[in-house]
């Protein structure tokens, strides 16, 4: 099951998904911390919209409204993305490409057009095949078992009913915090994520994309190329 699957499935049901990829006791204690982990960040949010009853805090108020607002609008691309988490993760690869088109107008993709494609590697690529490639590595780390690994135990449960809202809104609080993050770790990736109402589900790559961005902002990692050896022993795509 792809990463893009447990987010349709956590959002089409009240129940809470359990992990089933992994058995024993391990996997009951890393549940058990997700739960509790989810819990105290509902019971955080919970707690900031007191703010709502104090004047001066109007702002935070507003603020807390409009992400719920964004959240429900994040929610329903899972429905209207084939793949989000595919979505997402191309759609910073595209900024990349476009940010290094200037810096590299032959678009010599070596390793990585060897890899994916088969072809002889240092093979000059056209626009269009280093968006193809793009795209690849998309598909490739979205049905990554690392990354749907992620995304299941970011959403799942086996709690009681009785606290499920508190875990509903932790994750909202954790999505939240983790846009917020973004926004100015990468403010543009955040626009383009904005734009197309997907920014409060960036919490749900963030462990795949995060130190990626950072280095891609500090100039370690210069293009698709470079950003593919990174991911590629990590996730295995």
């Amino acid at each position: 099951m792809q990463a893009s699957d447990y987010l349709r499935l956590k959002f089409q049901s009240d129940r809470q998904l359990g992990i089933y990829v992994q058995r024993g006791m391990n996997s009951y204690v890393k549940e058990t911390q997700n739960v509790l982990s989810n819990i105290s960040s509902g019971m955080e949010r919970a707690s900031w919209y007191t703010s709502c009853l104090i004047p001066r805090y109007g702002d935070v108020c507003n603020e807390l409204v409009t992400e719920e607002k964004r959240m429900s609008l994040s929610i329903a691309s899972i429905f209207r993305y084939h793949d989000v988490i595919e979505q997402m993760l191309y759609l910073y690869f595209e900024m990349v490409i476009k940010d290094t088109e200037n810096e590299n107008e032959g678009g010599k993709v070596q390793g990585l057009t060897k890899a994916i494609t088969g072809h002889i590697a240092d093979a000059q690529t056209g626009k269009a095949a280093r968006f193809g490639i793009a795209y690849a590595i998309s598909k490739s780390l979205s049905a990554s078992g690392t990354l749907s690994n992620i995304v299941a135990e970011r959403v799942a449960s086996k709690s009681p009913y009785v606290i499920f809202a508190l875990q509903a809104f932790g994750i909202d609080q954790k999505a939240a915090l983790a846009a917020r993050k973004l926004k100015t770790l990468d403010p543009r990736y955040f626009g383009i994520l904005y734009t197309a109402e997907l920014e409060m589900l960036y919490y749900f790559v963030e462990p795949a994309l995060e130190e990626v961005i950072k280095k891609v902002r500090a100039k370690i990692l210069r293009n698709l190329d470079e950003i593919y050896e990174e991911l590629r022993d990590k996730y295995n795509v």
